[in-house]
């Protein structure tokens, strides 16, 4: 049975690596430019990207140089740390994103109804595992975090929630993004 369900993921791969050379993009720039649109602000740079695409920090940037050619992404200064850099999705890039050739795959699993959760379960694990394996590490949503400290920080400028590691304030919308610091 594990080799069937190899087989079904490698399939299930080519055919989404094949579905992304689309509108001018590589798959590896439609990855980089989700992830980045899905991404909260401290996961939005350029190391953070690298690790979640699994890649040397140089073809991360090569990526990162490509999407910004295009004017799908822009470089901003961090005010905090003069050294570190945010990359933020343009409104070309989410644009583009509303034209993702992966919405053929999201219809699909859609179809799935009530087994498309068991399968995310069992795929964010197999995912998680592997990624740990090959020396990687799982990124996950800031809501399902240790560090997520719900309903911890209400105020005007940050929202109800806090990051228990980093202590800053998040708001809804950020909870529901993907962190470099996750831990499960």
């Amino acid at each position: 049975m594990p080799a069937k369900i190899t087989n079904l993921i490698n399939r299930l791969g080519r055919t989404i690596h094949c579905l992304q050379f689309a509108l001018g993009l590589n798959p590896a720039q439609w990855e980089a430019l989700r992830f980045l649109a899905r991404a909260n602000r401290y996961s939005r740079t350029p190391s953070a990207l690298a690790a979640y695409l699994q890649t040397t920090k140089g073809t991360a940037s090569q990526t990162l140089k490509s999407l910004e050619s295009k004017g799908y992404v822009r470089r901003v200064a961090v005010p905090e740390d003069r050294r570190a850099v945010r990359i933020d999705v343009t409104d070309n890039g989410h644009a583009v994103l509303r034209r993702d050739p992966l919405q053929c795959l999201e219809a699909s699993a859609a179809a799935l109804g009530d087994d498309l959760e068991p399968a995310r379960r069992v795929l964010w694990r197999l995912t998680s595992t592997l990624e740990r394996a090959n020396g990687g590490r799982a990124f996950g949503l800031c809501e399902e975090c240790t560090h997520f400290c719900k309903n911890a920080a209400a105020s005007a400028d940050g929202g109800p929630h806090k990051c228990g590691l980093i202590g800053d304030p998040l708001s809804v919308a950020d909870s529901g993004k993907i962190c470099v610091n996750h831990r499960a």
